[in-house]
């Protein structure tokens, strides 16, 4: 029983202060809806641009085959159906956009059907919070699925 409790004891202990310093992190990382940085001015042409590829992996049953899927955000004043955001359909079944913005950049997003009617939702059909994303890697792929419109 004692060397039982040498080995669980240290393992539990471990356990528990990586748990603690994860939602730690976790918490240190997050944006204020209050405070979210506005996004930095700059030229498509700019070489410093991170680009960032969304990846829509799985879309709603009830959406058409022929749908245009769009990204919008406070990038693009929370404009849905704005062509410069439209996703392209891969043979594969999937939609992907790159995204091109300065390093650090922190935008919030969401997914559209080109629309108001039609923005994301959860499993249940609630309103869906925003997204987000920090521009901290070049070539970033973010994969998300789309729960209901």
């Amino acid at each position: 029983m004692k060397g039982l409790l040498e080995i669980f004891l240290p393992f539990a202990l471990i356990v528990i202060l990586v748990g603690f310093s994860a939602q730690k992190s976790i918490e240190s990382v997050q944006v204020s809806p209050d405070n979210i940085p506005e996004i930095p001015e700059f030229s498509e042409d700019d070489e410093n641009l991170y680009e960032v590829t969304f990846i829509v992996s799985s879309v709603p049953e009830n959406t058409s085959s022929s749908a245009s899927i769009y990204i919008m955000g406070n990038f693009n004043n929370w404009l849905p159906g704005d062509e410069n955001y439209r996703f392209e359909k891969m043979e594969d079944g999937t939609y992907q956009y790159t995204l091109k913005m300065p390093a650090n950049t922190y935008i919030e997003y969401k997914y559209n059907l080109g629309n108001y009617d039609n923005i994301e939702k959860d499993f249940f059909g609630n309103e869906r919070g925003n997204r987000s994303y920090r521009f901290d890697y070049n070539r970033d792929v973010i994969r998300d699925e789309i729960e209901s419109w």
